[in-house]
């Protein structure tokens, strides 16, 4: 079986490119840096590392960068009308 590598950091920028299936991320040691290696990036998010747990479990913080209002608002939209978000969404517009 494969080793499983984990890079380090605490701060992980998250960006998606032309599939949304698909994410792609980079982890930093610094908030800077990760700031200015995201601007290169369209659409991206970045959080920092709360706490994790033998490097299985892990907890990030969303931080204020990139697209960290539209995140928000689909997953509020999402927990408030589950899969009825699109009827939601259909009868606002």
């Amino acid at each position: 079986m494969a080793k499983i590598v984990y890079e380090r950091g605490t701060i992980k920028v998250v960006w998606i490119k032309d599939d949304p299936s698909r994410i792609y991320s980079k982890m930093f040691d610094d908030l800077e840096e990760a700031k200015r290696f995201a601007k290169s990036k369209q659409d991206y998010i970045i959080f920092a590392l709360v706490k994790q747990k033998q490097m299985r479990d892990f907890e990030w913080e969303l931080l204020p960068f990139g697209k960290h209002r539209l995140y928000k608002l689909a997953l509020r939209l999402y927990q408030k009308y589950g899969n009825n978000v699109m009827k939601f969404l259909k009868f606002r517009s």
